[in-house]
């Protein structure tokens, strides 16, 4: 019996790896195919002039207790001339007679600038004190922005594709390579945990301590998470969904950097590196989700990534 199991984890063992390097074999295959030095070049230039006047000059792209319209003004046109300019990157001239380009370029950014700007937090009972809706003011964000994008999103489709349904959900084949993706990024989110910038934000869920003081009980940190984690559904669902299997009807593998601008500019609120870092990110969550038409692999990737940046955080704030 000893025998039996032990060829049957090495026979385990072989797959998972032959999994694995096929998974990056296409995946760094679809990166290659893909790269031009010109569009990059024009990318990251458009990303280290946009941190420069996010991080340096004391302007900043992401508002802080504005109006709901003048918001949705605001992040409307901040998403779509990233959106656009990637999408000019790839095209050169963008042509308007394509009706599902031009469907995108105005719907996506309108759609994913509601979610940002929508006041969710009004709709907490009123019996809630001022000092739990501060508390609870993201969390409501996050779960009031993953009905409002599946909601809409699942019009979308039935307007797109003929028929209900929501982007992205086929079953990833396997996750083995994802966990992977995360065993190499862990030595970036250790460095990045020790920056100035990442204390300032991180854990996210320090609020409730802030907020509550000594009335902050265990479920309010796990309901603070749980809600976290679902905004990655939406953030999914949206980019590696919606986004690029829509996008890809009209520009094939060129979609994939129009994505990562526009995933960048969503970013702006964040520490710098974390926002450079979206755009390369994008890229590879995008390449995959290209590939594959799953969201659950860059899902798993994502939430792994923020629940251990929320570790990081806690462990130097009690170090």
């Amino acid at each position: 019996m000893a025998e039996v199991e032990r060829l049957r984890s090495r026979h385990y063992l072989f797959n998972e790896f032959t999994r694995l390097r096929k998974f990056l074999s296409i995946t760094v295959t679809e990166l290659l195919q893909n790269f031009s030095c010109k569009k990059y070049g024009i990318a990251i230039a458009i990303i280290c002039i946009t941190c420069y006047i996010n991080y340096f000059s004391g302007f900043r792209f992401w508002l802080r207790g504005e109006d709901f319209l003048f918001s949705l003004a605001w992040y409307f046109s901040l998403f779509f001339v990233f959106f656009l300019a990637g999408v000019f990157i790839e095209l050169k001239t963008v042509s308007f007679k394509n009706n599902l380009l031009l469907f995108l370029l105005i719907a996506a950014p309108l759609l994913f600038a509601l979610k940002v700007a929508a006041p969710f937090v009004r709709l907490l009972p009123q019996e809630v004190t001022d000092t739990y809706k501060h508390a609870f003011q993201q969390p409501a964000s996050w779960l009031g922005g993953v009905i409002l994008i599946s909601c809409l999103l699942l019009f979308i489709h039935r307007f797109t594709e003929g028929k209900w349904g929501l982007y992205g959900l086929k079953k990833a084949s396997s996750l083995s390579p994802y966990f992977f993706l995360i065993l190499l990024i862990i030595p970036l989110l250790l460095w990045a945990s020790l920056q100035h910038d990442f204390s300032l934000v991180y854990p996210r869920a320090k609020i409730i301590t802030e907020s509550l003081g000594n009335e902050a009980k265990p479920w309010h940190y796990f309901l603070f998470e749980a809600a976290y984690t679902s905004d990655f559904i939406t953030i999914e669902l949206f980019f590696r969904g919606f986004l690029i299997i829509t996008l890809s009807k009209v520009l094939g593998r060129n979609c994939i950097l129009p994505v990562a601008l526009f995933y960048f500019s969503i970013h702006l609120g964040k520490p710098m590196f974390e926002a450079i870092s979206s755009f390369f990110g994008g890229i590879i969550l995008g390449t995959i989700a290209y590939q594959s038409k799953s969201i659950w692999g860059g899902w798993l990737v994502h939430v792994s990534i923020a629940l251990l940046m929320e570790l990081f955080g806690f462990l130097l704030r009690t170090a």
